[in-house]
């Protein structure tokens, strides 16, 4: 009997996943990045006596971010 030889796995898959989750997590630092300066430009801006923009667009960014994570982790 010829030994079986297990399928090849496209090379997509070959990437480790403390590389993948590490990547996640510099995306979501630069998310949190850019809505704090993007925020605080817009209170500048608009001259608001509280940094509403900052606030509303740090939680945005944070819900966009946590989306991106769950649907991350359920994808195969």
């Amino acid at each position: 009997m010829p030994e079986e030889t297990p399928p090849k796995k496209p090379k997509g898959d070959n990437i480790k996943p403390y590389l993948k989750y590490s990547g996640l997590a510099f995306q979501m630092i630069g998310a949190m990045v850019l809505a704090a300066f993007a925020g605080m430009k817009l209170d500048e801006h608009f001259q608001t006596q509280n940094p509403w923009f900052t606030i509303i667009l740090l939680v945005v960014a944070v819900v966009a971010t946590m989306v991106l994570v769950i649907l991350s982790l359920n994808k195969k």
